[in-house]
């Protein structure tokens, strides 16, 4: 092994045995993600609609028909798991496609009265389960939480390599 290969596992070694799993940004958020998880299940009570399709409906009855680009945009999800989780909705009558006013080529996704109805069940239970989450901070340290969150879920990402 080269000197400089030593100096790397010397120092990565260093590193993993001084390193604090429970101060780590990927476990706390597996750790956070569990919970919401878990939470959601139990208090929502129901299996209709997952988080993700939560958010899908929620952006539809607040913003209207839009494109499947638009929307995925809109939930940060890739165009790949948005087309998926579309069709599961259109078959459950959640939500429906119709083409774009302004280009033919393209569809619009709205919520339907089924999908509304569903969402309005939900919310209640949604915006208790967030009070829950969030129960272990003051208010002050909950709002400066979800503005940390914010921030870091929508800088772009730093250059790796340096």
């Amino acid at each position: 092994m080269s000197v400089e290969k030593d100096k790397a596992a010397s120092s990565a070694a260093a590193l993993a045995s001084q390193w604090k799993l429970e101060s780590g940004i990927g476990f706390l958020l597996r750790l956070l993600e569990a919970k919401y998880d878990g939470l959601y299940q139990s208090v929502t009570q129901q299996t209709d609609i997952s988080p993700r399709q939560f958010g899908v409906l929620m952006a539809l009855i607040q913003q209207g028909p839009m494109t499947p680009s638009a929307l995925a945009e809109r939930i940060s999800c890739d165009r790949n798991t948005i087309s998926e989780m579309l069709k599961r909705m259109t078959a459950r009558r959640l939500i429906s496609k119709k083409s774009h006013p302004g280009d033919r080529r393209s569809i619009e996704v709205q919520i339907t009265a089924k999908g509304t109805n569903a969402l309005m069940a939900v919310v209640p239970a949604a915006a208790r389960l967030q009070d829950l989450m969030l129960a272990p901070l003051s208010q002050d340290d909950r709002a400066h939480f979800l503005r940390c969150m914010l921030v870091i879920a929508t800088s772009s990402p730093p250059d790796a390599d340096t």
